[in-house]
C-alpha cells in the first residue's frame, strides 16, 4: 500500500507538469492512474474536474469560441435551476484546491464566465443563437455524467484513452433552439409574476440543491440545528455513506481557541466559523429531509486533517443578536429564546480585523427577499466570530428577474429563517428562567450604528432603556425606561432613579452627583423627552421580582472614567472633573475585578483611540472592584475599525462618539 502511495504521489505529480503544458487529457489519465494505484488519494476528484474544463474550453466553435455547456458539463437544455445547481457543485467542489493544483484559478474562472453567460436571460438567448447557427452541421455534445468523458476536437469522449462516440442530436433534437430558450424564459416570468398579494412565490428553488442526488460521500454539509421550530444555527458533517433518503454523516468538530470558545463548545451551542476536524466517535445516519442547508466550501487548515470555515464576501449570514459568549455559555438556555439579525459580508475574513457586514433588511411585498439597509457597515472582529448563528443561502438578483428586484437584493432560503424573530420587525428578546432570574431588555435594531443623533421611531420601542444627555456639560449619564411614541420626534418615558447599597453611594446620591453604574428603579413621573437627546440603547438586566435594573460596564464597551477620583468627593471636585477613556476587558462580576484598559487618542485623529502602550511595551491595564464603580463618568458610544493606515490609524482602533467625549479634557 504504501509503495502504491508513492507511485500515486509520482502519478500525480507527472500529471501537473502536463497541467502547465496545456495537455490536459493526458493529465487527466494520469490522475486516473493516480486514483487506481492509492484510492484514498487527496483531491483527486477535483483534480480531474479542473482537467476537464479545461479540455472543454479548449474546443473551439466556429463564430463563439468556447462552449459554456461543455464548460459547466451541461446539456444546451438544461433549466435556469440545472446550471446553477451544476455552477454551485463545481465550484464548491474546486475551491479547496484553488491553491494546490495547477489552473484550478483558471477553470474556477472559466466557469464564472460560463455561469454569467447561461444564468441570464438575455446573454443565454444571444450565445444560443450564435452557438445554433455555427454547429448547425456539426454534432452536439451530451456530458457522459456516468464515465466523466472528455469531449475531444473530433467529438469523442475520451474516458482512460478508450474513444467511446458521444450520443448524437442535432441542436433541435435536443430542444435547445433559441425559440426554445426564449418561450422557456417567458413560461417561468409568467409563473413569477402570476404570484398575487404581498408575498409572491420564490423565484429560486433552494430545495433542488440538496436533493438526495446532491449529496456525495466526502462533501462536507452545513445542517441545521433546531430548538423547537426555531434554526438557533448551524453544524458540519461529512458525508460517509448514502442509502435513499438517509445518509451516514461524521460529525465535524470545532476546535476552540478561547476559555469562552471552549465552554461554548461543552454547554453544546452550534459553532458556524473557525477550525474544525473530524470527530470519529461521532458517525451516525441521519435523515437529509429538511436537515441539510447547502454543501459548503472549505479551506484546508496547517494540516489537511483540519478545515477552515470563515465567511466569505458576498455570502449572507444570521447574526445572534444580544451575543454575549460569556453569560451564554454559562447558561445555555438563553439561545432558546435568542433572536438573529442578517447581514450581507462585504469583506472576506481576515485573521486580524474580522469580517466587514451590512444589515439587511426585508423587502415590502416579498416573502423572503432583502435589501442592504444604508448606513454604517458592523465589524465582526476576530473573537467575535461565535456570534455568527450560520450562513443562510442566498440568491443575488441581477435586476431583472422579477418586477420590484433591483441587482443586489437577495433572496434568502426560508428553511435558514425559521425563527420567530426574522417574522417581526420588533421582536424582543427575554432571557426566561421561569421569572426567577434577570430579564434582558433588548436593542431594537442593533445593527445599527449607535453613533449618529439621527435617530427615527423605528429605533424605540416600550421597555427598552435608553442614556439621555443630560446635566451642565450634556454627557449621557441618564438613564430612561420608554413608554410609549407620541410624535416622530419625541416620546414618553420615566428616568430611572439610582438605589443605593452603601454609604459612599447615598452620599454620592444626596449631592446629586450623577450614578451611571449600579441598581436602579424606575420613577412614577412620566416625561416627554425629545429622540434628538438619546445616545445610545443599554443593555442591562431587570429583575421581575424587584423589579430593578441592573448596569454596569460590559466587556466591549468604552466608559469614561473620572481621573483621581476619590469617594469623598465635594461639588467643587465634580465641577473641575477630568476623565480617563478606557475600553471594558471583562465583565463586572461582584466577586472579582473588572479589568480596564487605557485609550489615548490617534495622534492628529481626534475621534480615534487605541490602548495606551507602557514604556515596556505592554498595555496599561488595571482593575476595578464593586466599591470603585462610582469613578465611572458614563459610557461612550463607540465601535472599532480596521487600521487605516493612510491616516496613521492602527489597529483594533476605536472611533468615539464626539459628543459623548468629555470636556476639558487633554487626552
Amino acid at each position: 500500500m504504501s509503495y502504491n502511495k508513492v507511485e500515486a504521489l509520482r502519478e500525480k505529480s507527472d500529471a501537473e507538469k502536463l497541467i502547465l503544458s496545456n495537455d490536459y487529457i493526458s493529465a487527466r489519465t494520469k490522475l486516473k492512474k493516480a486514483q487506481q494505484l492509492f484510492p484514498a488519494l487527496d483531491h483527486v476528484t477535483p483534480m480531474l474536474t479542473v482537467c476537464e474544463i479545461l479540455s472543454a474550453s479548449s474546443t473551439i466553435i466556429p463564430g463563439y469560441k468556447i462552449d459554456y455547456y461543455w464548460v459547466l458539463q451541461l446539456m444546451p437544455s438544461s433549466t435556469f435551476t440545472d446550471i446553477t445547481c451544476q455552477y454551485q457543485k463545481l465550484m464548491s467542489l474546486l475551491q479547496p484546491i484553488k491553491y494546490k493544483f495547477p489552473a484550478t484559478e483558471l477553470a474556477l474562472k472559466l466557469l464564472q464566465e460560463a455561469y454569467s453567460v447561461l444564468s441570464d436571460k438575455k446573454k443565454r438567448v444571444t450565445f444560443d443563437i450564435k452557438r445554433g447557427t455555427s454547429w448547425a452541421n456539426y454534432e452536439s455534445f451530451e456530458s457522459n455524467t456516468e464515465n466523466n468523458g472528455i469531449l475531444g476536437p473530433s467529438g469523442v469522449a475520451d474516458n482512460n484513452n478508450e474513444k467511446t462516440p458521444v450520443n448524437n442530436m442535432s441542436l433541435q433534437e435536443s430542444g435547445s433552439s433559441s425559440s426554445d430558450v426564449i418561450e422557456g424564459y417567458k413560461g417561468q416570468d409568467a409563473d413569477i409574476n402570476s404570484a398575487s398579494g404581498a408575498h409572491k412565490q420564490d423565484f429560486y428553488g433552494f430545495d433542488s440543491f440538496r436533493t438526495p442526488e446532491c449529496i456525495e460521500i466526502k462533501d462536507i454539509w452545513a445542517v441545521h440545528c433546531y430548538i423547537t421550530d426555531s434554526c438557533i444555527g448551524g453544524k458540519y458533517a461529512q458525508i460517509c455513506n448514502k442509502s435513499g433518503g438517509e445518509v451516514e454523516v461524521t460529525w465535524l468538530k470545532p476546535i476552540p481557541v478561547t476559555e469562552g470558545e471552549r465552554r461554548w463548545f461543552d454547554a453544546g451551542l452550534p459553532v458556524a466559523c473557525g477550525s474544525f476536524c473530524l470527530d470519529t466517535e461521532t458517525r451516525e445516519p441521519i435523515s437529509s429531509k429538511g436537515l441539510f442547508s447547502y454543501k459548503c466550501s472549505w479551506d484546508s487548515g496547517v494540516t489537511e486533517e483540519l478545515f477552515e470555515i470563515y465567511p466569505k464576501k458576498g455570502e449572507v449570514w444570521a447574526v445572534y443578536d444580544n451575543f454575549d459568549l460569556e453569560e451564554w455559555s454559562y447558561d445555555p438556555d438563553i439561545i432558546k429564546g435568542c433572536s438573529f439579525r442578517l447581514v450581507e459580508i462585504i469583506s472576506d475574513y481576515s485573521i486580524y480585523n474580522g469580517v466587514e457586514c451590512g444589515q439587511l433588511v426585508k423587502v415590502n411585498g416579498f416573502n423572503s427577499i432583502f435589501e442592504r439597509e444604508t448606513g454604517e457597515t458592523i465589524n465582526l472582529g476576530p473573537r467575535d466570530l461565535y456570534m455568527l448563528a450560520h450562513n443562510v443561502p442566498a440568491y443575488r438578483f441581477t435586476g431583472d428577474e422579477i418586477d420590484g428586484v433591483h441587482d443586489g437584493m437577495f433572496e434568502l432560503d426560508q428553511l435558514a429563517l425559521r425563527n420567530r424573530s426574522l417574522e417581526s420587525d420588533n421582536q424582543t428578546v427575554v432571557k426566561d428562567q421561569e421569572n426567577e432570574a434577570d430579564v434582558l431588555v433588548p436593542i431594537l435594531n442593533p445593527g445599527r450604528s449607535v453613533l449618529g443623533p439621527n435617530w427615527s421611531p423605528n429605533d424605540f420601542t416600550t421597555g427598552q432603556v435608553w442614556a439621555a444627555y443630560t446635566g451642565k456639560d450634556s454627557m449621557p449619564r441618564q438613564y430612561v425606561l420608554i413608554k410609549t411614541m407620541i410624535s416622530p420626534t419625541q416620546l414618553s418615558a420615566t428616568f430611572l432613579e439610582p438605589e443605593p447599597i452603601t454609604e459612599i453611594e447615598t452620599s454620592w446620591k444626596n449631592q446629586n452627583f450623577p450614578i451611571v453604574c449600579g441598581m436602579f428603579r424606575a420613577k412614577d413621573v412620566i416625561v416627554n423627552i425629545e429622540i434628538s437627546q438619546f445616545s445610545h440603547p443599554v443593555n442591562c438586566f431587570k429583575s421581575t421580582i424587584t423589579s430593578v435594573y441592573k448596569i454596569f460596564p460590559l466587556k466591549g464597551e468604552v466608559w469614561a472614567v473620572y481621573r483621581n477620583w476619590k469617594s469623598g468627593w465635594k461639588g467643587v471636585n465634580y465641577d473641575n472633573y477630568k476623565c480617563w477613556l478606557v475600553e471594558i476587558l471583562s465583565d463586572f462580576s461582584d466577586g472579582e475585578k473588572m479589568m480596564v484598559a487605557r485609550l489615548v487618542e490617534v495622534k492628529g485623529c481626534l475621534t480615534f483611540f487605541q490602548r495606551l502602550q507602557g514604556d515596556d511595551g505592554f498595555e496599561m491595564v488595571r482593575g476595578f472592584s464593586r466599591r470603585d464603580m462610582l469613578c465611572f463618568s458614563h459610557r461612550i458610544p463607540a465601535f472599532r475599525v480596521p487600521g487605516i493606515s493612510g491616516h496613521g490609524i492602527p489597529e483594533s482602533s476605536w472611533h468615539l462618539e464626539p459628543v459623548a467625549l468629555p470636556p476639558n479634557n487633554g487626552w
